[in-house]
């Protein structure tokens, strides 16, 4: 009984989220997502470098922090608030913002459920609040899913949470070619950053791509959560036909995946890319007022919560 719940309760989690996220977002919100959108903002109107510093703080500060107490909790959410009014200041489109929450709160859900069974400490600890104990077989992997786990899971996605809004932030509201131009400033090789700029750049055209081949196979019949009443039998041979289908989908995206890439290495090396060792810019973008109070604010941000670490204990 314990390794029929286990089989089907372990997969339960990530598959409903997926598909919720699937069915709330669609290939097309991913693609919107995580695309830049030009818009007259304060957010983008700041200096490249400021967001950097922004994102590199509110991670480090995440990454740092270690909660002991219920007010450190709240401590640590205060990195996910601190950036709300600067998305209200960047002015997202409420498509956008809906789809970022749902994004957000599927990546905390995750994390939440899966170090419910996935962190020793928190799974063969004395004193633990067990909701389900595996298999002796798969001790090995997991010993149980306990309360304490999923509350250090969701602590972890408070983390994740603030990381990637400040991320999804910065993406949203600066245009590649200024993230090159940030990440330059911080003495990042050029090969780096154009890696990273590129890498930016091609995740919405491949969801694009994906969402145009995976349109063209639906027009050829193809239904990815067929509907009506089957048997067991029948659902698995669709199942397996719809895992097919994605299989195959997979090759010409991966072939025009590869053709882009080349039509890019080619456009880099017409225009000389890395033809000299210091490169040149068509615009010098200059550090306002604002630039310089913003980021003053989140370095002294980072280092109140390296105090509060005790990073600073010689002071």
């Amino acid at each position: 009984a314990s390794i029929i719940i286990l089989i089907l309760a372990l997969p339960a989690v990530p598959t409903l989220i997926a598909y919720m996220l699937y069915k709330l977002i669609g290939l097309s919100g991913f693609r919107r997502l995580f695309s830049y959108l030009p818009k007259e903002s304060f957010m983008h109107s700041l200096h490249p470098v400021t967001k950097l510093i922004m994102v590199i703080s509110i991670t480090v500060s995440a990454a740092l922090f270690t909660v002991n107490t219920i007010v450190d909790v709240f401590i640590l959410a205060s990195l996910l608030l601190i950036t709300l009014p600067f998305w209200y200041l960047a002015k997202p489109t409420e498509d956008r913002i809906r789809l970022i929450i749902i994004l957000i709160l599927t990546q905390w859900l995750l994390v939440a459920w899966g170090q419910s069974f996935l962190n020793p400490g928190f799974t063969r600890g004395v004193g633990m609040h067990r909701i389900y104990i595996f298999p002796r077989m798969l001790h090995w992997m997991a010993y149980s899913v306990t309360e304490e786990g999923f509350l250090y899971g969701f602590i972890q996605g408070i983390r994740i949470a603030a990381s990637a809004s400040a991320a999804l932030l910065f993406i949203t509201t600066t245009h590649p070619s200024e993230i090159i131009y940030g990440l330059r400033k911080f003495k990042f090789p050029i090969e780096i950053t154009f890696m990273i700029s590129v890498t930016l750049r091609s995740i919405p055209l491949l969801i694009e791509k994906s969402f145009t081949v995976l349109n063209a196979e639906r027009a050829r019949g193809l239904e990815l959560f067929p509907r009506g009443a089957r048997s067991l039998i029948g659902n698995i041979k669709a199942v397996i036909k719809i895992f097919k289908a994605l299989v195959l989908a997979f090759f010409p995206i991966l072939v025009e995946s590869i053709r882009s890439a080349r039509q890019l290495a080619i456009a880099a090396t017409v225009k000389g890319f890395r033809a000299y060792k210091d490169r040149t810019y068509y615009k010098e973008i200059p550090f306002r007022k604002m630039d310089i109070i913003v980021a003053v604010f989140f370095v002294a941000m980072l280092l109140f919560f390296m105090y509060y670490q005790g990073l600073f204990s010689f002071f």
